[in-house]
């Protein structure tokens, strides 16, 4: 796929959106910049179109080219140099803010050059169109908005918000569809239903890093379900009596609820290792506090366990290299002590304001009610399995 469409500095609109769409769908997309804008989510103040193309000689060809922001001698170019390609024209005529692109006529000349256009239903109207069209009614007073397509309606449901970026995204959403082999109809069904979670999820533009951020969770479910084997071959030698968890966080985790764990703890019964919940985001967890505490001096240090404390444990670490730490919490203030949740991010904040750097092994013999533990933290929940390994198998 090639993008070609204009550089919208905000990055609510443009060809840095057209690329987020492309990527959520594992399109990599080679892109070329049409026009260049000076803008913002509220304003747009000017428009240069370019003409003249020496990124054309670096490719020979493309089985889908997503066209936005554009004039008619520009399509005509990318029709003449790349005459197999399937091309879908999101043309602008005018800004949300009133600012004028192009006029209809030259819409209606560059039409004659495509295979498919999207457009809005007030410049539908003032367009005579050569080819192929999507109709968009999000401009009508109407209680859903419309798609048109060869008199086929589809319907979506209308937001109380004004957001930087609709038709631009609608548009790639369409292009990511059609180009992994959907037919015009299926590719609007399914393009309406990312557009409903990316505008419910979104406020001054279209957001898309909000369903990239899903896709993230996702991924911190899937380290978690892999080391889940680990575990259980390991339970026997670090599932304390309180039992245990492993966590990993989401980047920038602020609280529980960004961080995938194990909820309800792991716990050994006899040779048994057994898992109350499979891996999730939520469910409180004294190791998401501990990840989430850790990661606000070090961010790439988003994963942690806790093992039963055992003083070999702790000497094999320091042959092995990993720095260790001792947390004393009999120096724990009253107020801190007697607050659930606030021991273990209290501790680890001094901690590292006297280390200055990560510790892998942070570990204490116990206080009154407390069992004495050890917390072993990574970037990752792979990286902390290897480190616990490394400390309670035998060489």
């Amino acid at each position: 796929m090639l993008v070609f469409s204009g550089f919208d500095p905000s990055g609510g609109a443009g060809i840095l959106q057209d690329i987020s769409i492309m990527k959520m769908f594992k399109i990599s997309p080679k892109a070329i910049i049409s026009a260049y804008t000076v803008q913002n989510e509220k304003e747009f103040k000017s428009v240069e179109f370019r003409e003249n193309f020496e990124e054309f000689d670096l490719f020979d060809k493309f089985f889908l080219i997503k066209v936005g922001m554009a004039n008619s001698k520009q399509i005509k170019i990318l029709r003449k140099r790349y005459n197999e390609s399937k091309i879908i024209w999101n043309p602008v005529i005018k800004t949300s803010s009133g600012y004028n692109i192009i006029p209809p006529e030259d819409v209606n000349e560059g039409s004659k050059y495509v295979d498919l256009m999207i457009m809005n239903s007030e410049e539908y109207e003032v367009t005579d169109i050569k080819c192929d069209v999507i109709i968009t009614g999000g401009h009508k007073n109407t209680e859903k908005i419309e798609i048109i397509y060869k008199n086929k309606r589809f319907y979506s449901p209308r937001y109380k918000k004004e957001l930087h970026g609709t038709g631009c995204v609608f548009s790639s959403l369409i292009s990511a569809h059609i180009h992994i082999g959907y037919t015009i109809e299926e590719s609007i069904t399914a393009s309406l239903y990312y557009m409903n979670k990316l505008v419910e999820n979104s406020e001054s533009s279209v957001e898309t890093e909000r369903i990239t951020y899903e896709i993230h969770r996702d991924y911190i479910i899937k380290e978690l379900w892999k080391i889940k084997p680990e575990i259980i071959k390991l339970g026997k030698y670090t599932i304390p009596e309180v039992g245990q968890n492993i966590a990993f966080a989401m980047p920038e985790a602020k609280n529980e609820n960004d961080v995938g764990k194990f909820p309800g703890r792991i716990h050994k019964l006899g040779d048994e290792i057994n898992f109350i919940h499979e891996p999730a985001f939520f469910g409180k967890s004294h190791m998401a506090r501990a990840v989430i505490a850790t990661m606000k001096y070090f961010p790439w240090i988003r994963s942690g366990m806790n093992i039963m404390y055992k003083k070999e444990y702790i000497k094999k670490a320091e042959e092995k290299g990993y720095k260790t730490f001792y947390l004393d919490r009999s120096k724990e203030p009253i107020e801190i002590q007697t607050k659930e949740g606030y021991s273990i991010p209290y501790g680890l904040s001094n901690i590292y304001e006297t280390t200055k750097e990560p510790v892998d092994f942070v570990w204490d013999d116990g206080f009154y009610g407390k069992e004495a533990m050890i917390r072993v933290f990574g970037r990752n929940p792979k990286e902390v399995i290897k480190k616990v390994r490394d400390v309670v198998l035998s060489d």
